[in-house]
């Protein structure tokens, strides 16, 4: 790797142009990398200042006071040095609609017989940061980092990053370059790289990105892979009990001649299994991690090891006797232990199966992975609610009849919220929902685990969370078509409300008892996406949920798909004063069903920008198109699930 510090060299002129990141000098996104005049020497310069890393067709190393003097990038960006923490700062200061901007590198010869790292230092990023490869003559421009946030140092194969599953299934074009192999393999071309700070989506965004430096290395073989050993892996996998003595891992990086051989070494779980700088794994609590060693040269080269960190319980006769030897009755005593019993892994179909009664006040039971999800919106102003309440009271607690399938003499040891229980199924499991204690109300969030002994000695186990919730609004298509609660962008009337008419519209309308939404974008936007806005929405500092069922979405071809999105514009407490006009993301998808979207809002009054978008990488389909039928919002109360 190169020093830090370069000496300053001669003062040369910087003898090329090159069009901006929509690949062109202007702003319809066509065009190519174009006047790459002459050499390429990698240096920077501003007026009469140069300070000169000179790109010698091996590496270049940019410090935060080089990276200021770089081009700017497209739509539009700025990079400002700041002397006190030596870092720059790349500013997006695009006025359109879009949401990105940057700075480019001097171009670069890079030769493609031979890895092309880059490398860049994020000492933090507002919100996403972008980085592309601009090659001379090429339209399309090619992403080696694309919404990341990520902090620390980056530093990654340039071409294996581009044949990335990732980017291959982001493609706009039956091949742009990198379906069927980089096309510039064995090639030396000009490029420079685009580094772009890239804002929340929405509309009008400003984005911050700052940089400690940015490499380019073209001098050293490609990275082929990781691998991790140690005595303690068997078959592949790192089992342990819990609590047992540290276990350290090595790493090697192939081929041998790749001079830096560090890792960077993480767990996916760190509460399970976590590992330090060093490769040293403790194994913390029951269940299962993985332990990644990437290449600190090349960070798309990882080894994944499995971690199994057992209770000692494995063996079901074992479990059921330990079972045996906890404190019930509402105890809260053996608790933990409990909990690694039912975290324990054992042979054969484990999943038991919970059915749920169909309720006024109880809906949309969910099981995923395990878990049963039952929403509990009970309302004592819902005539309803009270109604079938009442009729499953039991003392001053109203409950939910679950069944267990195949459960006829099982013994049911239950954990909720941190307490234990152990009953003989007879029929149904009794799950609180409701209380009447001088008046009704809805109980609070809790999370159910439960281990289910059957009469034939077969152990099961379940996870079950009720979430208690309010309902904040039950969207039908009727709804949608409603002012009074949902708003059409319309630029016409921005002096009516500034926030919510600058936005880019969709067409809607009702077909087959669906609303049909259709991009309508304002033609300054590049991009083709457009939606409705919400009336506004009190969270009251509670978590949201929302349940979005989508029944139709169009595209363009097998490459750009119709998305839809959900974006967010907080307001202050009187709910009419804009805490900021750019609407946030906070979900979006390319695939129909119903979808649970669940959020904290940063503040408790908010407007719902919602989307449907045509746009992708390169390729814009103005006819983007989705149709739905019901977008529920809730608020949660109490657990986090």
């Amino acid at each position: 790797m190169m020093n830090k510090k370069l000496t300053l060299l001669t003062l040369l002129t910087l003898a090329f142009a090159i069009s901006g990141c929509d690949g062109s000098s202007g702003s319809d996104g066509t065009g190519s990398v174009s006047s790459l005049i002459g050499s390429s020497s990698g240096e920077i310069t501003s007026g009469t200042t140069s300070h000169s890393p000179i790109w010698d067709k091996n590496s270049v190393y940019y410090e935060a006071e080089d990276i200021r003097l770089f081009g700017s990038g497209t739509p539009a960006g700025v990079a400002n040095y700041q002397s006190s923490t030596d870092t720059v700062v790349i500013w997006n200061v695009d006025a359109s609609l879009d949401n990105y901007g940057g700075v480019q590198t001097p171009v670069l010869d890079l030769d493609f017989s031979k890895a092309v790292i880059f490398e860049m230092e994020v000492v933090s990023s507002y919100s996403q940061y972008i980085v592309k490869l601009a090659v001379d003559g090429e339209i399309e421009y090619y992403y080696v980092l694309s919404d990341e946030g990520t902090p620390g140092l980056i530093s990654i194969n340039v071409v294996d990053a581009m044949l990335s599953t990732k980017y291959r299934e982001r493609n706009t074009q039956p091949d742009p370059g990198y379906v069927s192999g980089w096309k510039y393999k064995n090639q030396v071309k000009n490029c420079t790289f685009h580094i772009l700070a890239k804002g929340p989506d929405g509309e009008r965004q400003t984005a911050e990105l700052v940089l400690d430096h940015i490499a380019i290395y073209n001098n050293q073989p490609a990275v082929t892979g990781v691998t991790i050993s140690s005595s303690a892996i068997s078959g592949g996998t790192l089992e342990k009990l819990k609590g047992s003595p540290a276990v350290t891992l090595s790493a090697e990086i192939a081929p041998e001649t790749i001079t830096d051989q560090s890792i960077i070494w993480s767990s996916s779980d760190p509460s399970v299994a976590g590992v330090d700088s060093d490769g040293v794994v403790s194994f913390l609590s029951v269940g299962t991690a993985t332990i990644s060693a990437k290449s600190r040269v090349d960070q798309s080269k990882q080894a994944l090891l499995p971690v199994n960190v057992t209770s000692g319980f494995e063996d079901v006769s074992l479990l059921k006797t330990e079972l045996n030897q906890l404190t019930y009755g509402g105890s809260s005593l053996d608790s933990e232990a409990f909990l690694d019993l039912f975290k324990t892994t054992w042979g054969g179909s484990i999943a038991q199966e919970v059915t749920f009664p169909t309720m006024a006040a109880v809906s949309h039971h969910v099981a995923v992975d395990g878990l049963f999800m039952v929403e509990n919106y009970f309302d004592a102003t819902v005539t309803a609610h009270v109604n079938e309440a009442q009729a499953r009271l039991d003392g001053s607690v109203s409950k939910i009849a679950a069944t267990l399938t195949g459960g006829s003499g099982s013994e049911v040891y239950r954990r909720i919220d941190g307490a234990l229980y152990r009953e003989s199924y007879a029929g149904s499991l009794g799950v609180a929902y409701a209380a009447n204690s001088g008046g009704w109300a809805r109980l609070g969030s809790y999370v159910e685990e439960a281990i289910v002994v059957r009469s034939n000695g077969n152990v099961y186990k379940y996870r079950l969370a009720i979430q208690a919730t309010s309902l904040l609004a039950d969207n039908q298509p009727a709804d949608f078509m409603d002012p009074d609660s949902w708003t059409v962008p319309d630029r016409t009337k921005q002096t009516e409300n500034a926030v919510i008419h600058a936005l880019s519209p969709a067409s809607i309308r009702i077909e087959s008892g669906q609303l049909v939404m259709k991009q309508n974008k304002y033609p300054e936007a590049k991009y083709c996406f457009g939606g409705i806005v919400s009336s506004v929405y009190d969270a009251g500092g509670a978590p949201v949920q929302m349940l979005l069922n989508v029944t139709a979405l169009n595209q363009m071809n097998e490459y750009v798909k119709t998305m839809w999105e959900i974006k967010v514009i907080y307001y202050q407490a009187n709910g009419t004063t804009v805490v900021s006009s750019n609407p946030l993301k906070v979900a979006s998808g390319n695939v129909i069903g119903q979808h649970t979207v669940t959020f904290t809002p940063s503040y408790d009054h908010f407007r719902l920008y919602l989307v449907v978008n045509g746009s992708d990488i390169g390729a814009q389909f103005s006819n983007a198109e989705m149709r739905l039928d019901r977008l529920k919002i809730y608020t949660l109360d109490g657990v986090s699930l």
